[in-house]
């Protein structure tokens, strides 16, 4: 029996598996750390005090949220209602914005060629913004406010050029109601085509544009007629 061996460690060939509190023993584990964080979670979620901090914390920063939006858009419709006090001349500058945004999303709505195959008329749509953006930037560039940038200024004999074209190819555009029925067109064709987007929000301000030139066609300005009442409460007697 010279070739025989006696083993003493009891017949385990392995060590004893040892149990491991975060990630488990062996093959089989048992996630303590784990299991424990996510009952307690549980548990605070359903604790009415809990519940009720969560709602306050919540209210409380849209709440903060509202106020930021509403001070912009009081900003906003201020620096609007400054252009629109000018008449003619400051409409002509928020057309001439509006121009260049929708020239912006008509071509960046071309670069997406793959459109052209799957939704043409999207496609053929986005064309015509980008016309109309173009056609709308040379009815309301100042060519003399042009001429004084640097880098602009050697756009100036273009637009121009392009500005006579337009306004001898298209003599209704010199009138501001003719440019209000161009602008409530661009901006109806626009604001069907979906809603809370780029393509929306382009056709909203040019309906809007196109308003404000027909009422000023008629001789009405909105900044007069809101200021009137403002002036009228302003001024009157206290109880």
């Amino acid at each position: 029996m010279a070739g025989a061996k006696i083993d003493l460690s009891g017949g385990a060939s392995a060590p004893p598996p040892t149990v491991g509190y975060s990630g488990g023993t062996g093959s089989a584990g048992y996630s303590y750390g784990g299991g424990v964080s996510q009952q307690m979670a549980e548990a605070a979620l359903q604790d009415p005090t809990v519940q009720q901090q969560i709602k306050e914390v919540a209210y409380q920063k849209a709440s903060e949220g509202f106020e930021v939006a509403k001070v912009a858009g009081a900003m906003a419709a201020e620096e609007l209602g400054k252009y629109i006090q000018e008449g003619p001349a400051g409409i002509s500058v928020l057309c001439f914005l509006g121009g260049l945004a929708t020239t912006l999303i008509g071509f960046l709505g071309l670069l997406n060629f793959g459109n052209g195959l799957t939704s043409p008329f999207q496609y053929v749509l986005n064309a015509y913004l980008l016309t109309f953006g173009v056609v709308t930037f040379l009815l309301e560039a100042d060519v003399e406010s042009l001429r004084q940038m640097k880098v602009l200024g050697r756009l100036s004999p273009w637009v121009e050029r392009y500005q006579m074209e337009v306004f001898n190819r298209a003599n209704f555009l010199t009138e501001l109601r003719g440019r209000g029925f161009f602008y409530v067109f661009i901006g109806t064709l626009a604001v069907t085509q979906c809603f809370l987007c780029l393509t929306f929000v382009a056709g909203l301000w040019n309906l809007l544009m196109g308003v404000l030139c027909l009422l000023m066609s008629f001789g009405i300005n909105p900044a007069n007629h809101l200021q009137a009442p403002l002036a009228h409460g302003a001024h009157a007697p206290g109880p």
